[in-house]
């Protein structure tokens, strides 16, 4: 933006009624948006074209326009959730009560409420609550009463205790998913709630009731409510305050409601009778109607001509009170704990995916087994050895595809989750990737256990030791977990997880042609040789292979057949310090996803 000010916490005013009480969910103070001169260009293509305006506390705007308007981008403009870079240029200011706000000030006095309804599947509408009230506030009696409150408000009291749902599993409806989504907002106790197309997917009477329980959040509580909406039924335009009109990125109009049609009207044209007029109105700004671009110049000269004067007014005697900013309560080890327990909550919910993943393993374990049976009785001879190496190479590389895919497919929903949660400040990155930690390495210990239990001794591999089992063991867990720090890096850096499937096949391999199984190490290519030391199978190949041969006799020896050339520790070293780094890289391009969300 090109203005910033720092907010600052300030008391108060003892002088006047205080309206409510930490324990409630009324705001407590109106909040005047403002925004002035916006001008947002895309690649030289303006989208918002130097427009102004308010929205004024305790009432509810509706920013209208046909598909191509800037409603959308106006609103993520409000929210400070688009910002300068190579192809975007953005100019103007927002203030809230006269004070310039960016995006972290924002996220303490206002909630943003996205098209999509982000929810946990596995949580109930209260528990949802629960888990954003916990992380706000530090009260235990607040806590409660806030969830309480907002469940009343929403009115979700019968579907509180039922699963959200969504693909997988079945849940509330839609209108129910709707209410808690903005009831996910509204327990931290926002001065302004801002929605993007509240009403998209629902039939007329569940929009409705959605945008009468903003009414009632706006009237009895004082808030800032505003949103994007495409065509609404003339019931629900009823219940607007103020209508903002965009057309081609600029305003058409905006005052009360109730002014709209006499202002159309008062340069020809007209609304029918017994039409609703938002139908009327959006029907006259389309493009696809070479008349209407003809008439575009019209709306704008009278806009400026006998609205203009009346908003400038309007922003220049905006409240100018402090704006009541909301902070988090909660350290950093309790954000841990509770998204820890609410990970571990919804991976034990999850049936299907709990079950899948455990035959999975039972699958794999027993399909290795069979294919290479008996292959690790030894005989000296060299198509043993081959066969064993077979078995050793296939059992790195299914664990390197198999961590690397599920972890992408599985944290391209997730992600949303965090990208949702952590724009709303309920905690920060790094207390949810820790979290994650603690939740996902337990598994990734486990799957390849379970694997390697089953076919260990199908193949007929070493065990002339404990020691030699359970390091065979400690390395395919390593090898797991690697892989798995490949995937979680790869889905946080794509913002496209398509693009991800596709392109992560692509680069793991060569590193599986490089590893070492396919041709002796020694024989690449120098100008190429050195992919081998970035794929983590190479390592994983070569450590099980150490151990697997030790004391054992072949026709020729395996170390010189493959080339081996780093010994069996430090190959597990390395697979631990490429985990360390994959993850870090994972935090890094994580931290930098969530500046991406609008």
């Amino acid at each position: 933006m090109t203005e910033t000010v720092k907010f600052e916490m300030t008391p108060l005013n003892t002088n006047k009624p205080e309206p409510s009480t930490s324990k409630t969910l009324r705001s407590r103070k109106v909040v005047d948006l403002v925004f002035q001169n916006i001008t947002y260009e895309i690649n030289k293509r303006i989208i918002l074209n130097n427009i102004s305006g308010i929205c004024p506390g305790g009432h509810v705007t509706a920013i209208m326009g046909s598909s191509g308007a800037g409603k959308t981008t106006l609103l993520n403009v409000l929210a400070c959730r688009i910002s300068n870079s190579k192809t975007n240029k953005l100019t103007g200011k927002l203030l809230a009560n006269s004070c310039p706000y960016d995006y972290e000030k924002f996220s303490q006095f206002a909630s943003y409420v996205m098209q999509n309804d982000v929810l946990m599947e596995t949580m109930t509408p209260k528990e949802a609550l629960q888990f954003a009230a916990n992380l706000k506030y530090s009260d235990a009696e607040i806590k409660q009463s806030r969830v309480i409150d907002t469940l009343k408000c929403m009115r979700l009291e019968r579907c509180q205790n039922t699963f959200i749902g969504g693909i997988n599993m079945k849940g509330i409806s839609g209108g129910e998913r709707k209410r808690t989504s903005i009831g996910y907002e509204l327990v931290s106790n926002p001065s302004c709630i801002l929605l993007d197309e509240p009403t998209s997917g629902l039939d007329s009477f569940t929009a409705f009731q959605i945008i009468h329980q903003l009414r009632k959040l706006s009237d009895e509580q004082d808030r800032t409510i505003i949103f994007t909406i495409h065509q609404p039924s003339s019931d629900i335009f009823l219940l607007f305050d103020r209508i903002m009109l965009l057309v081609q990125g600029r305003l058409a109009y905006q005052g009360s409601r109730d002014n709209i049609i006499n202002h159309f009207s008062s340069f020809g044209f007209k609304c029918p009778d017994h039409s609703n007029p938002m139908d009327y109105f959006l029907s006259i700004t389309h493009a696809e109607d070479k008349q209407n671009i003809e008439n575009y110049s019209l709306y704008f000269q009278e806009y400026e001509q006998k609205l203009q004067k009346q908003i400038d007014s309007e922003i220049q005697n905006c409240c100018n009170s402090d704006v009541p900013l909301k902070i988090n309560e909660t350290s950093f080890t309790y954000q841990i704990g509770e998204i820890s327990s609410r990970g571990v909550k919804d991976i034990m919910r999850d049936h299907m995916q709990f079950k899948a993943k455990v035959i999975q393993a039972i699958f794999l374990g027993l399909l290795k087994g069979g294919v290479f049976w008996g292959a690790g009785r030894n005989n000296g001879k060299l198509e043993q050895l081959l066969s064993i190496s077979g078995a050793l190479f296939f059992i790195c590389v299914d664990f390197t595809m198999n961590a690397i895919m599920s972890c992408i497919l599985s944290f391209s929903v997730e992600r949303e989750v965090f990208l949702r949660e952590e724009n709303s400040k309920l905690y920060t990155t790094k207390s949810y990737f820790l979290a994650k930690q603690l939740i996902e390495i337990p598994f990734c210990v486990i799957s390849p256990l379970i694997q390697q239990i089953i076919a260990y001794w199908m193949i007929g591999l070493n065990y002339d030791s404990g020691e030699i089992v359970l390091i065979h063991l400690l390395i395919s867990v390593l090898v797991f977990v690697c892989s798995n720090s490949m995937g979680l890096m790869a889905g946080a850096a794509f913002k496209d997880i398509q693009m991800a499937l596709n392109i992560v096949p692509a680069i793991v391999t060569p590193l599986i042609i490089f590893s070492g199984f396919y041709s002796n190490q020694k024989s690449f290519y120098p100008w190429i040789g050195w992919l081998q030391y970035l794929s983590p199978m190479k390592y994983g190949f070569e450590a099980m292979s150490y151990n697997e041969y030790q004391d054992k006799q072949y026709d020729i020896d395996p170390e010189e057949l493959y080339g081996f050339n780093i010994g069996l520790w430090w190959c597990a070293l390395i697979l631990f310090g490429y985990i360390v780094v994959y993850r870090f890289l994972a935090f890094l391009f994580l931290y930098g996803l969530k500046q991406k969300l609008q």
